[in-house]
C-alpha cells in the first residue's frame, strides 16, 4: 500500500493556535470550521493549488482572517469554499447546497429566501457570462457566539443592480444606477449579508476605478452616498496613517475601494476606505513591521494581530480598512492570511474509491479533440476565469497514451498535423503555434521551450512524421540551451543538485537557473532514448540528466517544500512521476530510486480532473479531466492500481 499525502500552509496551525490562546472562547467554533474547510481542500488532491489559486486573498489563499481596533477581541474568517476546478459551479445554489443544506431542503427558511434573491441578482445577462468567485462564506467569532455572513458577487450589469435594488436584501438609502456609479468611478463588487436574519445590516463593497486616489476623491464618494459628515474624522485618521509613509501627502498607488454598511431601516452605520495592504505598506517583505508601526502611530491597537506579530507567525497581509461610523468614531481593520509558501505534509487515510467504469476510447478522443487537431484542457487565468485551451503539450501527452490503430489513426494524424504547426523555427517548438496564442493571454507571447520541443519531436518521430535528420537538427538546437555553470556556493538551491549539460527550460538566451525543471529534463531524456536507444547511455547529456534527477530527489528529501522547487512548471509532483514511469516503461533504466519515493505523490486511483502545469509563479493553472484515465489504461504508464480499461 502506498501512502498518500496532502499539504496545508505551515503557518495555519500557528495562526489559529495563537488566536485561540488569546481568546479561548473562539476555539469551540473556530477550530471545527478550520478543520472542515481544510479537510475538503486536502481531499481534493490538488496539493498547494488548493491553497493558492483563490481570488479571496492577495496570495491566492482561500481563507482570510480579519481583526479590528473597534472590536479588538473579535475575529472574522472568510472562506472560499469552492475548489479551483473548471467543473466547479459557483452559483448560489451550489454554494447553499454545501454551506446551507437546510436552506435547500426548507424553502421557508430565511436563508432560502435570501439565496433566491441572490440567484436573481447573479442571473447572467448572456450565456457566456460567468461569475468570478460566486459567494464566500464569512464567520464572525466573538465571546458571545458566532454569526454567519455571506459575501455574494454582484455582476457588473444594470440587470444585476435592478434585481438587487428590488430585493429585501437592499438596505441602502438610495438606488444608484450603473451609469451613476460609473461616472463616480465606482463599481459594485459584492454585498455582504446575514442569511439567517435578513433584518441585520447589509454591506456594499465598491471598487475605485484607479490606482490613484486623493482625500478629495474620498470626500466626493462620501458626498455621493450622503455621508460627508464623517469625512473630517476619517480624513484625520488617514492623514495620520499617511504621515508614516515615504510620501506623507500621497496615497500609495494600489487598489482602493469603499464599503458601506446600512441597517434594515436604511440608515448608514459605517463607511470604510479599504486598500490592498502589500502596496500600501511598501511591499510584502516589510509589511509586518509597517503594520505594527502604523497601529502604534495612529493609536489604534489590535491586540490579536499584534500577538500574532509578536509570535512571528508568517502572515500575508491582504487588506487594510479605515472606518468611520455614524457616531464619528474611527477604527482600523486588517485582513490577513497564512503565508502559503511553506507547507506541512499531512498523511491521508487510505480509502478505496469506487472502481471507475469502462470508458470508450473513441468517445474521449472525439469529445476532446478540437477542430485544429489539438486535444483540449482547461486553464485558470489570474482573473479567476476558466478557459478551454488547445495546446501542444497536452496534445503530445495524449499521443503518448495511444497506439496507432484503425480506430485511433484519424485522431493521431490530426494531432500530429497540429503539433507540426507549433514549430516556431527549425528545431524550436512552442506551447501554441506562433500566431495562434489565445486571446486570454492578452498579447503575451510564449517562447519555444525544451519541454515542448522534446515531447513534440518525440511524437513526430515515433509516428513517422519526421526523419532522423530532423531529430538530429532538433537535438543540436537543444544543445544550445544547456546549463553551463553550477556552483554550490551560490544562493539558488538549484546549485545544490543541478548538473552542467542538462537543459534550461526556455530556448532563449540569459536563462535563470531558478527555472531549471527536472520534469522538463526527463522529457529531454526520453527524446534522447527514443532516438538513440541503448546507445544514448554514452551521451554526456543522458548521463548528466540521470545524475541530476537522482541528486535532486536526494536533496529534496521527498518533502513537498523542496519537491515543488524541482519542477516549477508542473502543478503537481504526480506529473513528474507519470513522466518518469513512462520513461521507465519505454526502456530507460536507473530510474527506480527516483520513482519509488515519489509514489507518495501519485493521484488517487480513479482521479478525474487533475492539475497539470502552471506558470512558474503559479498565476496560470492547467488541468485535464480525461488524461489520467488515458494514462491508467496505457501499457506505458503504471497501471497496477487500476481495473479500468478502455474499449
Amino acid at each position: 500500500m502506498v501512502e498518500r499525502v496532502a499539504v496545508l500552509p505551515a503557518a495555519l496551525d500557528a495562526l489559529v493556535t495563537t488566536l485561540c490562546h488569546h481568546v479561548p472562547d473562539l476555539a469551540g467554533a473556530l477550530l471545527p470550521d478550520i478543520h472542515r474547510f481544510s479537510q475538503k481542500r486536502m481531499a481534493s488532491g490538488l496539493l498547494s493549488a488548493a491553497f493558492n489559486t483563490s481570488l479571496l486573498a492577495y496570495n491566492g489563499c482561500p481563507l482570510e482572517f480579519t481583526t479590528s481596533s473597534i472590536k479588538p477581541q473579535a475575529v472574522a474568517c472568510t472562506f472560499d469554499t469552492f475548489l479551483p476546478l473548471p467543473t466547479q459551479r459557483r452559483d448560489i445554489g451550489t454554494f447553499s447546497a454545501e454551506n446551507y443544506p437546510h436552506a435547500s431542503s426548507d424553502s421557508s427558511a430565511p436563508a432560502a429566501s435570501c439565496f433566491a434573491h441572490i440567484a436573481r441578482i447573479q442571473r447572467p445577462d448572456t450565456p457566456t457570462q460567468a461569475l468570478k468567485f460566486g459567494s464566500w462564506l464569512g464567520r464572525k467569532y466573538t465571546a458571545g457566539g458566532v454569526k454567519t455572513k455571506v459575501y455574494s458577487e454582484v455582476p457588473p450589469s444594470n440587470q444585476a443592480l435592478l434585481a438587487l435594488y428590488a430585493s429585501p436584501l437592499n438596505h441602502a438609502n438610495s438606488d444608484y444606477p450603473l451609469h451613476q456609479l460609473t461616472a463616480a468611478g465606482l463599481s459594485l463588487l459584492m454585498i455582504g449579508y446575514y442569511p439567517d436574519n435578513p433584518d441585520t445590516p447589509t454591506e456594499y463593497y465598491y471598487q475605485w476605478h484607479s490606482a490613484e486616489i486623493t482625500l478629495a476623491d474620498i470626500a466626493n464618494v462620501m458626498r455621493l452616498f450622503g455621508t460627508e459628515r464623517g469625512f473630517p474624522p476619517l480624513a484625520a485618521l488617514l492623514r495620520q496613517a499617511l504621515a508614516n509613509m515615504p510620501n506623507p501627502d500621497e496615497f500609495p498607488a494600489t487598489t482602493y475601494g469603499f464599503s458601506l454598511v446600512y441597517n434594515h431601516q436604511h440608515q448608514l452605520e459605517s463607511f470604510s476606505l479599504f486598500t490592498m495592504a502589500p502596496r500600501f505598506l511598501g511591499g510584502n517583505a516589510q509589511a509586518a513591521i509597517k503594520i505594527d508601526e502604523l497601529l502604534q502611530h495612529v493609536a489604534q491597537p489590535m491586540p490579536l494581530l499584534q500577538a500574532l506579530l509578536k509570535e512571528n507567525v508568517p502572515l500575508q497581509f491582504n487588506v487594510i480598512g479605515f472606518t468611520v461610523d455614524a457616531q464619528a468614531r474611527c477604527g482600523i481593520s486588517c485582513t490577513f492570511s497564512p503565508q502559503n509558501d511553506l507547507w506541512r505534509e499531512v498523511s491521508l487515510p487510505d480509502r478505496n474509491p469506487p472502481l471507475p467504469r469502462d470508458i470508450s476510447l473513441a468517445a474521449i478522443l472525439q469529445q476532446q479533440q478540437s477542430e485544429n487537431g489539438a486535444f483540449l484542457s482547461s486553464v485558470r487565468t489570474p482573473d479567476g476565469q476558466w478557459h478551454q485551451d488547445a495546446n501542444a503539450f497536452v496534445t503530445a501527452q495524449v499521443l503518448r497514451t495511444l497506439d496507432y490503430t484503425e480506430q485511433t489513426a484519424p485522431y493521431i494524424d490530426r494531432a500530429l498535423d497540429f503539433l507540426a504547426t507549433c514549430e516556431t523555427r527549425p528545431g524550436h517548438f512552442s506551447f501554441w503555434p506562433r500566431h495562434a496564442h489565445p486571446r486570454w493571454m492578452n498579447g503575451q507571447m510564449i517562447d519555444a521551450d525544451i519541454d515542448d520541443t522534446a515531447i513534440i519531436t518525440e511524437m513526430l518521430y515515433k509516428f513517422g512524421r519526421i526523419s532522423p535528420d530532423a531529430v538530429r537538427l532538433t537535438l543540436i538546437e537543444m544543445n544550445g540551451y544547456q546549463l553551463q555553470k553550477v556552483d554550490a556556493r551560490l544562493a539558488e538551491p538549484q546549485h545544490q543538485w543541478a548538473e552542467c549539460q542538462t537543459f534550461h527550460t526556455w530556448m532563449k538566451q540569459n536563462n535563470e537557473i531558478s527555472q531549471l525543471d527536472c520534469c522538463v529534463n526527463t522529457n529531454a531524456l526520453i527524446l534522447l532514448y527514443r532516438f538513440y536507444g541503448e546507445q544514448c547511455v554514452t551521451l554526456p547529456a543522458y548521463y548528466r540528466i540521470i545524475t541530476m534527477l537522482n541528486k535532486a530527489v536526494i536533496w529534496s528529501q521527498n518533502e513537498y517544500q523542496r519537491i515543488t522547487q524541482l519542477t516549477p512548471y508542473y502543478a503537481h509532483p504526480a506529473e513528474w512521476l507519470s513522466t518518469l514511469e513512462y520513461a521507465q516503461n519505454i526502456g530507460i533504466d536507473a530510474l527506480s530510486d527516483i520513482i519509488t519515493p515519489l509514489k507518495k505523490w501519485q493521484f488517487a486511483n480513479g482521479a478525474g480532473e487533475i492539475p497539470l502545469y502552471r506558470r512558474h509563479d503559479g498565476q496560470y493553472l492547467w488541468t485535464s479531466s480525461y488524461l489520467s484515465a488515458l494514462r491508467r489504461c496505457s501499457v506505458l504508464y503504471d497501471t497496477k492500481d487500476t481495473y479500468e480499461h478502455l474499449s
